[in-house]
């Protein structure tokens, strides 16, 4: 028979055996617990495990090796596509993190908040395009205090490809009535004359004539060889002429430009008031209308005296009976002398009277016409008037009207010429 106490000693024991188990088997299942909720963690210590972004040295267990490696930022490079998109490369490649949730500033490369990368967008985006700005030419007013006489639009431009100002001549307005100007009234036939002082050369640049209007549209243009550095000392002159078929043309008024004044480098529009003429032609003994044509077929040159005006006869006369004499001078000498009618007390005589002179065509560049105007006197040989010369070597008009005949041969040529001594 077992002793009271021995039962009691067993279950005592068999309680410590169980308690112990218990104990052991609480530590395993929390050791185990605490495994699978960090894995790969790489520390040993229970409720040790911090998170991966702090980590600066890799760990030393044998389950885990986390190495992070530091790469070195190269520039992005920026290449433009054949369709005009940009788009940047970089350089240097960067290894992704296995910490997905975290990023680590050391390892990855400086990026513009608005980096084109995620933009495709056209070159000239933000580039001035000068189609969208046209640079409109400058307009310019050249006013005078007396307007009833008209103004001028033209445009300038020097061309430095060729050397030349370039005239445009675009219209005239509010020219006035051929009446303000001649008592007996007309049409108003206006053309213009274009010229450059100091004069460049010898041409004469003229307008067409347009009929019957005070507002005539021309759009011609001119042009005047010379060098930029002569055009900017130099005037440009205008002069408005009403048109007159069969007696001479009535200066309207004229324009001057101080081309030292105007920038001519680039496109100037000017809108000028046409002034009284300041310089005119001289005229203080008077004017003569002659007219000159040649037949080739016959060598014959003939000159019509048909009228003159305004004739200064000396003081020394008690009346004025003017004639006029031509003579012919070939080659610097002296050929022929013809001589009109006189013309009895009169300071405008009309004598439309026909002179002919028989000149082979190859001497005609050679010839010249001299003109004179003499009051008569019965006692005397007559006392000199004024004079005028005609032929190709000379300039102005009386070179022009000789040109004109030689170009239009059987046609009549008639142009007023003012008297000199």
């Amino acid at each position: 028979m077992l002793h009271p106490a021995v039962p009691a000693v067993i279950c005592g024991l068999a309680s410590i055996g169980i308690l112990v188990t218990v104990v052991l088997l609480c530590r395993h299942l929390k050791k185990r617990r605490h495994q699978m909720c960090i894995p790969n963690c790489g520390y040993d210590a229970i409720g040790d495990c911090k998170p991966p972004s702090l980590m600066s040295v890799s760990s030393t267990s044998q389950d885990v090796q986390i190495s992070k490696e530091h790469q070195r930022v190269q520039p992005r490079s920026t290449s433009i596509s054949s369709r005009g998109s940009i788009s940047t490369v970089s350089r240097g490649s960067i290894k992704s993190d296995p910490f997905a949730g975290y990023e680590d500033t050391s390892s990855i490369s400086a990026r513009s908040d608005t980096s084109v990368d995620s933009y495709v967008f056209d070159p000239s985006f933000g580039a001035i395009r000068p189609d969208l700005y046209p640079r409109k030419d400058a307009v310019l007013q050249q006013s005078s205090v007396d307007r009833s006489f008209g103004r001028l639009h033209i445009r300038l431009k020097y061309d430095f490809r060729t050397s030349d100002l370039v005239v445009h001549l675009i219209e005239a307005q509010d020219l006035p009535p051929s009446e303000k100007m001649d008592p007996d009234g007309g049409f108003s036939d206006p053309y213009i004359k274009v010229s450059i002082e100091p004069i460049v050369d010898e041409r004469t640049r003229q307008s067409s004539v347009k009929r019957k209007t005070a507002n005539p549209f021309y759009n011609e243009y001119f042009k005047f060889p010379a060098t930029y550095d002569v055009i900017k000392e130099s005037s440009l002159v205008f002069l408005a002429y009403d048109y007159d078929k069969f007696s001479r043309h009535k200066l309207i008024g004229e324009v001057r430009i101080d081309l030292s004044k105007v920038e001519t480098s680039n496109s100037v529009e000017m809108w000028c008031d046409i002034q009284k003429q300041t310089q005119q032609e001289s005229a203080e003994l008077g004017e003569i209308l002659l007219s000159l044509s040649y037949l080739p077929t016959a060598e014959r040159l003939t000159v019509v005296v048909m009228k003159a005006k305004d004739l200064r006869v000396p003081v020394t006369t008690p009346s004025s009976d003017p004639y006029v004499r031509i003579t012919l001078v070939v080659d610097g000498k002296k050929v022929k002398r013809k001589k009109t009618s006189v013309m009895k007390g009169t300071y405008n005589p009309v004598w439309n009277e026909a002179l002919s002179f028989n000149i082979p065509a190859e001497l005609l560049p050679k010839v010249m016409l001299e003109c004179h105007v003499v009051e008569n006197d019965i006692i005397g040989h007559g006392e000199f008037v004024g004079c005028c010369v005609i032929g190709s070597r000379r300039a102005g008009n009386e070179g022009k009207h000789w040109n004109d005949m030689i170009q239009n041969q059987r046609k009549s040529m008639a142009m007023w010429h003012p008297l000199h001594r």
